[in-house]
Parts: C-alpha cells; sequence; structure tokens
C-alpha cells in the first residue's frame, strides 16, 4: 500500500525550518522552481493587467446584478442569491478547478476562462438589450461569472511564482492587490452610474473589459515552457483535487489561515448579500444608486491605502499584524450598520476595513508562493480558496435567512461577533517566525 508523504508543519517559535516535502506523488523529485523557469519580463505584466480587467469586470458586474436585483424584488433571500451564485462555484467545483490547473498549461486555463466570459458577458447584454431582465437571468450570470472566476484565480495565483523570484513575491502580490483596490476604487462609482442607465451597458462594458484581459494573456512569452504542467503522471482528478487539502492540513499555519478566511469571508458575503437593501432607499441609509457606488468607493481606497502601508507595516509591525490587522478592520466594518444608519460612519467603517484587505492577501499569497512545491501551487490556492471563497456562498444564504427572521442589524452584529473571535487563533497560531520562513533560513 502507497503511504501518502507526510508533510511537516513550520515549527511555531524556534526560528529553525525544515523543508517541506514534495506533496507530488507522481513526481517526487519535483522542486518549488522548475529550471525551465525562465520568463520574460513582460509576462508579470500581462498577468497583472490580465488580472485587472478581470477584476474590473467582476465588480462592475458583481454591483450591477444587485442593483438590478432590487429593482425586482425587496426579499433579501431574493437579493442575496445574487452573491450566492457569484461564489457557489468555489464550494462546489473549486478544488477540481486547483487540479485543472495543475494539469494543464496555466496560460491556456486563463485562455479558456477568460474567452468563456466573453461569450457568457456578451450573449447576456444582447438578451438584455432586448429588455429582457430578471432574476433567473441574473442568477444565471453571477453563476456563469463566479464559474470562470474560479477557474481562473487559482491558475493566475499559480502562475506568479513562476515568473516572479522568490524574493519579489511580496512586492508582485503587493502591485497585484494595488491594481485590484485602484480598479475597485474605479468601479465602484462608475458601477452605480452604469447600472442606473441600463442592464446592457453595464454587461457590454464588462464583455470589453474581458476582451482587453483576453488581449493582455496572448502577449504572455513563456507558453510552452513556464507555464506548463510539470506532473509527470496523471491520477484521478478526485485524488489530485484533495492534495491541496491534504497539504494545507499539514502545513498547520497556512490550514488556519484558510479557516480563519473562511469564517471572515462567510460574514463578509452576509454583509454584502444585505447591505444593498440597508442603504439604498428605500432602506434605512436611503442613498441613491450611485451613492451606493460611492460608499463601496470607500473599500477601495482603503484597499489601495492598504497596499501601500502592507511593506512598511510588515517591517514595523511583523508579517502576522497584517493578519490581525485585517481582522480588526473587517470587524469595525461590519459593526458600524448595526449601530447607526449614517452613511458617512459606514463608509468610514468601511474605508477602514478596506486597508486590511490587501495586508492579509499579500501576506498569505507570499506565505503560499514560498513553502507550496510548483507543481502543486493550483491545487492549494484552490483549496485555500475553496475554504476562504466557498465560504462566502454559505454567508448570504444564511445572512438574507437571518436578516428576513431577525432584521438587518442582528445579522451586522453577528458577522462583527464572529470576525472579532478570529483574534484567538491569530494570537495562538500565527507567529512571526512562520511568517517570515524562507528557504534561505534553513
Amino acid at each position: 500500500m502507497h503511504q501518502e508523504p507526510h508533510h511537516e508543519s513550520l515549527p511555531a517559535a524556534t526560528g529553525t525550518y525544515k523543508e517541506p516535502s514534495t506533496f507530488s506523488e507522481s513526481n517526487p523529485q519535483a522542486s518549488r522552481v522548475p529550471p525551465e523557469r525562465i520568463a520574460h519580463p513582460f509576462d508579470f505584466l500581462a498577468l497583472a493587467l490580465a488580472s485587472g480587467t478581470s477584476y474590473f469586470t467582476y465588480w462592475i458586474i458583481q454591483l450591477g446584478l444587485a442593483l438590478f436585483a432590487i429593482r425586482i424584488t425587496r426579499s433579501p433571500v431574493l437579493v442575496s442569491g445574487i452573491a450566492f451564485a457569484l461564489t457557489v462555484p468555489w464550494l462546489v467545483c473549486g478544488l477540481f478547478a486547483g487540479a485543472l490547473v495543475d494539469r494543464y498549461n496555466r496560460q491556456h486555463v486563463l485562455l479558456v476562462s477568460t474567452t468563456l466570459r466573453l461569450v457568457i458577458l456578451g450573449s447576456a447584454a444582447c438578451v438584455a438589450a432586448l429588455g429582457y431582465v430578471s432574476l433567473p437571468l441574473l442568477y444565471a450570470i453571477a453563476l456563469a461569472l463566479g464559474i470562470t472566476q474560479t477557474l481562473e484565480n487559482p491558475a493566475l495565483s499559480a502562475a506568479v511564482p513562476m515568473v516572479v523570484a522568490e524574493a519579489k513575491l511580496e512586492k508582485a502580490n503587493a502591485w497585484l492587490s494595488g491594481t485590484q483596490n485602484f480598479v475597485e476604487l474605479l468601479a465602484s462609482p462608475l458601477g452605480g452610474l452604469v447600472a442606473s442607465i441600463g442592464a446592457a451597458l453595464t454587461l457590454g462594458i464588462g464583455a470589453g473589459c474581458t476582451l482587453a484581459g483576453l488581449v493582455a494573456l496572448h502577449f504572455l512569452r513563456g507558453t510552452r515552457t513556464v507555464f506548463r504542467s510539470h506532473l509527470a503522471k496523471k491520477r484521478h482528478i478526485v485524488s489530485e483535487a484533495l492534495d491541496g487539502i491534504r497539504f494545507m492540513w499539514h502545513q498547520q499555519t497556512l490550514g488556519v489561515i484558510g479557516l480563519m478566511a473562511a469564517v471572515i469571508n462567510a460574514c463578509w458575503g452576509a454583509y454584502s448579500g444585505i447591505l444593498v437593501l440597508y442603504v439604498v432607499a428605500p432602506g434605512p441609509v436611503e442613498l441613491a444608486a450611485s451613492g451606493y457606488g460611492v460608499l463601496l468607493m470607500s473599500i477601495g481606497i482603503g484597499g489601495v491605502i492598504g497596499t501601500f502601508l502592507t511593506l512598511p507595516v510588515q517591517r514595523w509591525l511583523g508579517r502576522r499584524w497584517a493578519i490581525g490587522l485585517n481582522i480588526a478592520g473587517n470587524a469595525l466594518m461590519f459593526v458600524a450598520p448595526a449601530l447607526s444608519t449614517n452613511g458617512w460612519i459606514i463608509g468610514c467603517a468601511a474605508f477602514l476595513g478596506g486597508i486590511g484587505g490587501p495586508m492579509w492577501t499579500i501576506a498569505a499569497a507570499a506565505l503560499q508562493g514560498r513553502i507550496v512545491p510548483t507543481d502543486l501551487q493550483g491545487r492549494v490556492n484552490a483549496a485555500y480558496r475553496f475554504l476562504g471563497i466557498g465560504s462566502a456562498a454559505i454567508g448570504p444564504i444564511l445572512g438574507g435567512v437571518c436578516a428576513q427572521l431577525f432584521g438587518l442589524r442582528i445579522v451586522f452584529a453577528a458577522c462583527a461577533c464572529l470576525t472579532i473571535f478570529m483574534l484567538i487563533p491569530f494570537w495562538r497560531v500565527i507567529t512571526e517566525d512562520v511568517m517570515r520562513y524562507t528557504r534561505e533560513a534553513e
């Protein structure tokens, strides 16, 4: 009987590290960085452009779908169904997406997912132009967008460590996170404005941005070497999909970060799924659709600032505090609408919550890039997102049901309480020694 390779957890506080053993059953000698990893300098720029256009598309469509939904119904359960449809693909097929990313050329995976999104959004824009906009159509668009994101995100994350030196992973991920937050900053007010004009325009802009991302992906130079699969032998896809979970199980810190992300993202899913009902008239805050976009823009502003603050915070306070500050910021963001109907207070709390987001993302992505072998990058990234984003699919449904039964403010308060409890595993498990793990520390 074949015995599953064992992965040693990174020691909690000793400062002495051992190399995590490679988890690839089909290629036990695989290294984290393949010898062929000689990428053109333009490759990272192309990936950043593709990521930025994809994020803009996702954000503007997500915002538009929520605003279109409240024109049709005021039911918290039905409105939160949009957020559920966007995130449920991670819960259902996220692990399998990671296995596919590790099986095939990662540039090809990105091309396929982007092309599929272009066809879907283009077709939906034509349908909307004919005047057919209904909840089933909105759910279908959200589900299709979520499926393409589920395939694209692990492919992009797996590609970055293949074109960026290990010592520059924080900087590279800071650029990607900064791009995403800057895009969010632009997309929030623009999305509210465009959505107020019509669904066809919103979907058409999304299709145009997707086309721009598709063009950027064609400029990647390392097609046959850098981005190809290095698996010597393919196993059953279910077994390969579970490799990411097994790796995280043995890497205690990465696993705990994933579980903490699951709780916080579930709360975020509940918060974002019903926030539109609370702040857009006739909700208690009584903002217009454009005002809702401006409020969400505060999260993007915070994210841009948080991106610039990430490396200084890591130098001054330590890398672990990129995790801790995000917990505190999210708790503050969630509790604000529970205590106030003032749009300025809710917006300021959202701004502070947005600052911590990129700090967590950059720290977690850099840790994965260091400790995860190349052949497992797609599967481990998918497993991490399965926990983090998959749980966000549960949040909108639970939040919608609870809001229907107990009211919107109770849901916001519960999200804040659950998030602040994440400080317990943060203090007990997330140590500075582990977050600073590098191969040179051996």
